[in-house]
């Protein structure tokens, strides 16, 4: 008798049956029988949501600040990208469709992001999970972190870039300032443009707050970025307005020369939008959105 095992009974070296043979008495197993469904339906994702709005809820103080400041950079990226296209001539619809590789990082890198907070946050206070002032108290701390990570980035894009004010700005940065430029316009229409500039932050937002709430939709991640793409794309390539995109767009913007006053930016922009924002998240995602799906699992 040969002493060689053969391949089937090395993988099997007690003998027992290979995985492709039935046993008496029993049903052999399909391949079809270990397949995961990459789909989440909606209830479960809305489920979901909740478990990760009461995880938020645990982050000490200093962490929602760490992952805040951390974030606005990613963004920042790719609205840097997203204006060299436009600076070497892409239509700025279609470089608008490249910005959401900012947010796949962010997103990947666990970091946090206050208008993706205005939807999941609600949604656990909804769920009897999440207290109102702990909602509160995470929008506070991650816009604060969101803001101090786009003054950062701002700074030193422009001083890497104009060689610590040496070198005039150009390309990049000022295309940068007009866009700056064109973000603050809302004065020039008085209090029509301040309710303007609310409806564009809840455009935005209603867009961009389903990054967290699509990215429950599917399990792998490639499911994951194809559905984030989809929202904030579309946002940012429509030119809406999102409040932690402009914490870092005004700063390098009037460092760049942009004539735009600190006044006009909070006053005529980032107050506006980010009530905007706001809304958008909470009545349409959080609030409509989580109450059909929650009632009717």
């Amino acid at each position: 008798m040969s002493n060689t095992m053969s391949e089937t009974d090395k993988s099997n070296p007690q003998g027992n049956p290979a995985a492709n043979h039935s046993v008496a008495g029993t049903t052999p197993a399909k391949s079809s029988d270990f397949v995961m469904l990459d789909a989440v339906p909606p209830a479960q994702m809305g489920r979901d949501l909740v478990e990760d709005a009461v995880k938020k809820d645990k982050f000490a103080t200093s962490h929602i600040l760490i992952r805040g400041f951390l974030c606005t950079p990613f963004l920042a990226y790719a609205t840097a990208l997203s204006a060299l296209l436009v600076t070497q001539g892409w239509p700025s619809a279609a470089a608008g469709l490249i910005f959401p590789v900012g947010y796949v990082m962010l997103a990947t890198l666990g970091l946090e992001m206050a208008t993706g907070s205005f939807s999941v946050m609600p949604i656990g206070m909804y769920a009897g999970r999440v207290k109102a002032w702990r909602v509160v108290r995470n929008w506070s701390w991650t816009l604060l972190g969101n803001l101090l990570g786009g003054l950062f980035f701002a700074w030193l894009l422009w001083f890497s870039l104009t060689k610590g004010g040496s070198v005039a700005p150009s390309g990049v940065l000022t295309t940068l300032a007009h866009l700056a430029e064109k973000k603050a316009s809302y004065v020039d229409y008085g209090a029509i443009g301040w309710l303007a500039a609310v409806g564009m932050g809840v455009l935005c937002n209603w867009l961009v707050s389903l990054g967290p709430v699509f990215a429950k939709a599917a399990r792998s991640v490639p499911g994951k970025v194809m559905l984030i793409w989809l929202p904030i794309s579309t946002f940012f390539a429509l030119g809406f307005e999102h409040t932690v995109v402009n914490m870092f767009v005004f700063p390098v913007g009037i460092l760049s020369g942009a004539e735009v006053t600190i006044y006009d930016w909070w006053m005529w922009n980032q107050i506006p939008v980010t009530i905007g924002n706001i809304l958008g998240a909470l009545v349409f995602n959080a609030t409509l959105w989580y109450y059909t799906h929650s009632i009717n699992p």
